[in-house]
């Protein structure tokens, strides 16, 4: 999934193909895989909130928070790959993180809106690193994943 300026194409729906084709390939190669299709993504500065946490914050859905706590229980993840399509001011996003040792894989997808970034965008830079959150609607945190490197995650022009 390139990143591309906007090509007229629905970049939501293809993300979701790009998730499912994803999700096909690595289950006939024998990985287990969770997808979290986040009904929501926030970039999250850490002024916001009561701790100094940053980066995507994905509001999971129910059905999906138990097979990714339960992943993330078992999973030492050290690898991640970002796919992005940027359409405006939106990110369509999916990253895979891996554990290759468990063959185990999580896939965040979701969209987030670039134009209520830049502070998240400054602190990713400055630090050097990102992270990806993930909680239910009212807030529980169920995981996060860190990312030693910024860039794949946030176009230049962000």
């Amino acid at each position: 999934m390139p990143e591309t300026t906007g090509d007229g194409a629905n970049g939501w729906g293809r993300t979701l193909e790009a998730a499912t084709e994803m999700t096909e390939t690595l289950r006939a190669d024998g990985w287990e895989v969770v997808t979290v299709r986040a009904a929501h993504v926030a970039p999250e500065p850490p002024s916001h909130g009561d701790s100094d946490r940053f980066g995507f914050v994905y509001v999971a859905q129910g059905e999906d928070a138990d097979a990714f706590t339960a992943a993330v229980d078992r999973g030492e993840f050290d690898g991640y790959e970002v796919f992005n399509r940027r359409q405006g001011t939106d990110l369509y996003t999916l990253t895979r993180v891996t554990d290759a040792d468990r063959r185990l894989a999580v896939l965040l997808v979701g969209a987030v809106d670039l134009s209520k970034a830049d502070e998240l965008v400054e602190t990713a830079r400055d630090r050097g690193e990102m992270y990806s959150h993930v909680q239910l609607l009212d807030g529980e945190h169920l995981g996060s994943f860190h990312h030693d490197d910024p860039a794949p995650f946030l176009p230049e022009e962000a």
